[in-house]
């Protein structure tokens, strides 16, 4: 739990976990690493992770469920010591973001689900256009058919989700300082 001065008083309040949902090339990176540097909050990429973990990635489904297995460990770790986390993952699949919530009530956290908006053409050609290398792409730009594939595999909030949407096209730090304080 985070310490929050309160006047005079001290009160803990939750951890939270902020959620990354929306299309590759939407701009979820972009947004997780300023919403890290703002608040400090510990930042699990599943992009970097694999990358760590694995000398040459297959996307298998095996090296997958590992993948997520070890940062759900890590997260629920982190959650419980009473820091703030940030996975930065593909959470847009709602049985992945149910997981998610599922760790928010075991560690007592609170879940801050982010639907980074971009139109889908956009996030296509940030996704997959070749060009220079770019850092948050560890293993660079993805084939057309797996962007397709991804998009249409999106499953949009349910009703009992509530998520701050966040403009893709429009993510600088002073944009997403002022969503953050909004939602506080």
């Amino acid at each position: 739990m985070a310490v929050v001065s309160v006047g005079l008083k001290y009160m803990a309040r939750p951890a939270i976990l902020y959620m990354m949902f929306g299309y590759p090339g939407a701009g979820k990176t972009t947004t997780a690493r300023i919403i890290s540097q703002l608040t400090g909050a510990v930042r699990l990429s599943s992009d970097q992770y694999r990358a760590e973990k694995y000398t040459t990635p297959t996307f298998t489904p095996k090296e997958h469920d590992e993948v997520y297995r070890d940062l759900d460990t890590m997260c629920r770790q982190l959650l419980s010591q009473g820091k703030d986390v940030i996975y930065d993952a593909n959470l847009n699949r709602r049985i992945h973001r149910q997981e998610k919530y599922e760790i928010c009530q075991q560690t007592n956290a609170k879940p801050k689900l982010l639907w980074v908006q971009t139109p889908k053409e956009i996030a296509k050609t940030r996704a997959t256009e070749n060009g220079e290398i770019d850092p948050h792409r560890p293993f660079g730009n993805l084939d057309v058919a797996v962007f397709d594939r991804l998009a249409q595999e999106i499953e949009t909030p349910t009703e009992d989700e509530s998520y701050i949407v966040v403009d893709g096209t429009k993510i600088t730090t002073e944009y997403i300082r002022t969503l953050l304080q909004l939602q506080s």
